[in-house]
C-alpha cells in the first residue's frame, strides 16, 4: 500500500508545478503542468479536511463522499470556513476534468486557488473546537430553562 502523501508534500508539488521550469520544460506543458498543480491543491485539500475530521470524531474520517465530508465540516469548522472549502474543492475539480472543447485553468487560476488552499489547510490545522451555531446555544438555554430543578 502506498504511503499517503501528506498536505505540506502536495503543496510543494503545487509549488514545483507552477514554479517556471528551467531549460525546454521538460515534457510537461505550460496547461499540464498547471492541471497537475491543480490535482495537488485538490488532493492536499481533501487531505486537509480529513485530518480535521478524523481529530473530531471517530467514524468521521471513514465517510467516501468528500460532498458529505464537507457537509460534516460545518460542524466542525464553521460555516464560513466549510463554504470556502466547499467552493474550492468545487473549482479545483472542475479544474481537473479534461474536455477537448473547454480550455484548462489559467496560470493565474491555478496560483490563487494555491494560496486559498495553503491558507485554508492552515485554517483547518488550527481548528480545534467545535463551533457552536448561534441556534445550538438558544437551544440549550431553553432546555435549562424546561428542565425541572431537584
Amino acid at each position: 500500500m502506498p504511503a499517503v502523501p501528506t498536505v505540506s508534500a502536495l503543496l510543494a508539488t503545487a509549488d514545483d508545478l507552477l514554479a517556471e521550469p528551467p531549460g525546454d520544460g521538460g515534457p510537461l506543458t505550460p496547461a499540464g503542468r498547471d492541471r497537475g498543480a491543480a490535482y495537488a491543491l485538490r488532493i492536499a485539500l481533501e487531505t486537509a479536511v480529513d485530518a480535521a475530521l478524523a481529530a473530531e470524531e471517530t467514524g468521521l474520517g471513514e465517510l467516501r463522499s468528500m460532498r458529505a465530508k464537507l457537509l460534516c465540516l460545518h460542524h466542525y469548522a464553521g460555516p464560513a470556513r466549510a463554504r470556502r472549502a466547499h467552493a474550492l474543492w468545487n473549482r479545483l475539480s472542475a479544474a481537473c476534468k479534461y474536455h477537448h472543447d473547454e480550455l484548462g485553468p489559467s496560470h493565474a487560476q491555478v496560483r490563487a486557488w494555491r494560496a486559498a488552499v495553503g491558507t485554508l489547510v492552515t485554517e483547518l490545522a488550527a481548528s480545534g473546537a467545535v463551533v457552536e451555531f448561534p441556534q445550538q446555544k438558544a437551544n440549550e438555554s431553553l432546555l435549562r430553562k424546561e428542565a425541572p430543578t431537584c
